[in-house]
């Protein structure tokens, strides 16, 4: 099962990889319908205090109060994981200029273990890595960063990049920023910890990517 969640921060390739993709669900976080509807993307549910929606929209609405402890886009998070198995997710409009709002975000996304999930932007793909999943077949000389987001340090296993071979990266350490793939036999594996990839190449241009998890 494939999920969109669109969020309210800037959306690139919806449209574009809606008619790839062929999701089975559209989702989008409060102000997120209004960039998915602007894609010419309907959302089957909208998620939040809905004080950003332009006009009504015929959608199954979950709404929650203004005042709450959590933002939107952890509030749909929660409903994904109360209500769905074996799901890919895709997020769009997830980074955006708040970078409170960003960095709460990722923790939201890193709660989902059965896939990595990915964040879509228009010349970035970043995969969000557990344990014993990996990334396999990214194109040729195609600029990747990786970044341990777990306190303490990550380790990750590398082959077919510039750099390769097995790294303890420490917690935001720029140690893993602008690796470059050199062949298309590569792969990165996280071991320990918790890893987002960042693939400096559009969804669309990656050509056959594997992501196992």
């Amino acid at each position: 099962m494939i999920i969109f969640l669109v969020a309210n921060g800037k959306v690139s390739n919806l449209k574009e990889l809606y008619q790839f993709l062929n999701p089975s669900l559209v989702i989008a976080v409060n102000g997120g319908a209004n960039k998915s509807l602007k894609n010419k993307v309907h959302p089957n549910i909208i998620i939040g205090d809905n004080d950003s929606l332009r006009k009504k929209i015929n959608s199954k609405i979950v709404k929650f109060p203004k005042d709450k402890d959590k933002n939107d886009f952890d509030l749909a998070i929660d409903y994904i994981l109360e209500n769905f198995q074996n799901f890919k997710l895709f997020c769009f409009g997830a980074i955006g200029n708040r970078i409170d709002h960003t960095l709460a975000n990722l923790y939201s996304l890193s709660r989902i273990k059965n896939y990595p999930p990915s964040i879509i932007t228009s010349n970035q793909t970043i995969y969000l890595l557990h344990p014993n999943t990996s990334i396999h077949n990214i194109e040729e000389n195609t600029k990747t960063s990786i970044l341990s987001i777990d306190c303490g340090f990550s380790t990750v296993e590398i082959h077919g990049f510039k750099y390769s071979g097995i790294f303890q990266i420490p917690f935001l350490s720029s140690l893993g920023i602008s690796n470059y793939s050199i062949n298309r036999n590569n792969s990165i594996n996280c071991r320990k910890g918790l890893i987002i990839v960042i693939i400096y190449r559009n969804y669309l241009k990656l050509g056959n990517i594997n992501v196992r998890g």
